[in-house]
């Protein structure tokens, strides 16, 4: 506790005598060392759900998302710089396979058979893709890190990223996502 002190009062601050007095602060101190920085992020700012309808509708969390895959926009080539990260989150079609259909896993069929997957994003934004686009598509992911920390305010909440990003040709790259819509 005094060296504490110590540190506080070398770097000119203001400590009331109170704060160091609660039982919760070395606690909420070892919570913070604990937790991995993507999750103390989401502690300092609350991002949205993301949205997903399609004949059903799911709500997940921002932090129940996985990101367990991941797209290196390092080796895309001559990209757009902001895309040279590596962004981290769960492949489209895993998450398309969540309201296809009724049933679990994604609806190659009803795939084929087309519909279109529409990106909601907070600027009014709308990207559509073809649900051909995405058949076997393990590469093509909705991040939400870059680089092991949340997206920036101006890609985040989420970013449809993926091996479809070329030079000079990243269109397809729809940012802020907050919703995506199954249009049958």
């Amino acid at each position: 506790m005094a060296d504490a002190r110590r540190t506080l009062r070398r770097l000119g601050l203001v400590v009331c005598a109170a704060c160091l007095l609660l039982p919760a602060a070395p606690v909420a101190a070892a919570t913070a060392r604990i937790l991995p920085a993507a999750d103390r992020a989401v502690n300092a700012r609350a991002y949205p759900d993301l949205v997903l309808r399609g004949k059903i509708t799911k709500r997940i969390a921002w932090n129940k998302l996985p990101t367990k895959v991941a797209w290196d926009g390092t080796k895309a080539g001559n990209i757009n710089p902001t895309l040279r990260a590596v962004y981290r989150g769960q492949t489209l079609y895993k998450l398309i396979g969540l309201v296809d259909d009724r049933k679990a896993g994604f609806n190659v069929a009803l795939a084929r058979k087309g519909y279109r997957i529409q990106f909601i994003c907070k600027d009014g934004y709308k990207l559509i893709v073809k649900s051909k686009f995405i058949i076997g598509k393990t590469g093509y992911v909705l991040a939400r890190l870059k680089n092991g920390e949340p997206l920036p305010d101006g890609e985040g909440p989420y970013r449809f990223v993926g091996s479809f990003i070329k030079p000079f040709n990243g269109k397809l790259s729809a940012r802020q996502i907050v919703q995506i819509r199954l249009l049958f």
